[in-house]
């Protein structure tokens, strides 16, 4: 009962933080984040880089001017593959009004737009990252954020795949960046109106990662496809299935279910919400399957990821 009224009153208080989006005659977009539901993709603006190239734009941004705008400035800070990175200063900008997108010659770049209520911030507030070494993900910590107009989007068919805007456990909100293959980094705080510039570029080494597992409307960091499961298990990641009920199973050989448990997200009607859960596991060697999801409204069928696993035994 208090999980059911915590998430209406989330739900109040974000309906109300999202109308200026609603009013303005923008719907909170988001792009499903599985083939099986790429049909749902949003239309995107489309404007001009320097050089022709196409920028896509996702949400409702009141922000002028082209991606290349900050090219000049940006081209003085190197790429680099910190695990760790923070940076901004207060708590004034709390929405996330837009998430662009535009192909440079040699790298990709994504941008945040910034807001304070609809209206542009004027300056970027706190914000940390975080991208392991040799992975696919970085995750852009916005703790002031509490409201967005965008939930999720994809790129194209290079280096980036996609984005999600989550609700953070505690306070806040993230920004998910999943790439296809290991990458370096940049990244620039531009204020009036206040953006953040992600540039990414391949990492040195050609090789692919074992990016999170998207299925339905979910989306699972951990653990990855074939990975090494021991007791006890942490699964965590984010969906927008419907009440927020994320069921969770370990399958054994010939079908057993060894493990079964459904856990809550802390948003789903809204944008991505985030869960996690720690399972005790019994005894069992070899492989096996986890599957993380919920069962179709229309015919109970499962929605949602499912990848291998083995235990080290």
């Amino acid at each position: 009962m208090r999980r059911i009224s915590t998430l209406l009153l989330l739900s109040l208080v974000s309906a109300a933080l999202l109308a200026s989006c609603l009013d303005a005659g923008k719907a909170v977009r988001n792009v499903g984040a599985s083939a099986g539901t790429a049909s749902d993709a949003v239309e995107t603006s489309r404007k001009s880089l320097s050089g022709g190239v196409p920028e896509s734009t996702v949400g409702v941004s009141h922000i002028d001017g082209d991606l290349a705008e900050a090219a000049g400035v940006s081209s003085h800070v190197a790429f680099g593959e910190k695990t760790a990175d923070s940076g901004g200063s207060g708590y004034d900008a709390d929405t996330v009004l837009a998430v662009r997108y535009g192909v440079h010659r040699d790298y990709e770049r994504a941008v945040i737009d910034l807001g304070t209520g609809e209206a542009p911030a004027g300056t970027v507030p706190d914000w940390t990252l975080t991208s392991p070494e040799g992975d696919g993900l970085m995750r852009v910590n916005l703790p002031s954020a509490n409201a967005t107009c965008v939930s999720g989007g994809k790129f194209g068919e290079g280096l980036l795949g996609s984005f999600h805007v989550v609700r953070a456990p505690d306070d806040g909100m993230f920004v998910d960046f999943l790439a296809r293959k290991p990458f370096r980094y940049r990244v620039l705080g531009l204020e009036d109106p206040a953006r953040l510039i992600l540039d990414f570029k391949p990492a040195a080494e050609d090789q692919n990662v074992a990016s999170p597992a998207q299925g339905g409307d979910t989306v699972l960091i951990e653990p990855r496809p074939n990975s090494v499961i021991s007791d006890p298990l942490t699964v965590n990641g984010y969906s927008r299935n419907p009440g927020a009920a994320n069921t969770i199973t370990l399958i054994g050989l010939r079908g057993k279910i060894l493990v079964r448990r459904t856990v809550g997200s802390n948003d789903w009607s809204h944008t991505w919400g985030y869960f996690e859960a720690t399972l005790d596991l019994p005894s069992f060697s070899g492989r096996g399957k986890l599957r993380v999801g919920t069962g179709s409204a229309r015919d109970g069928t499962f929605e949602g990821v499912e990848i291998p696993v083995r235990t080290g035994r």
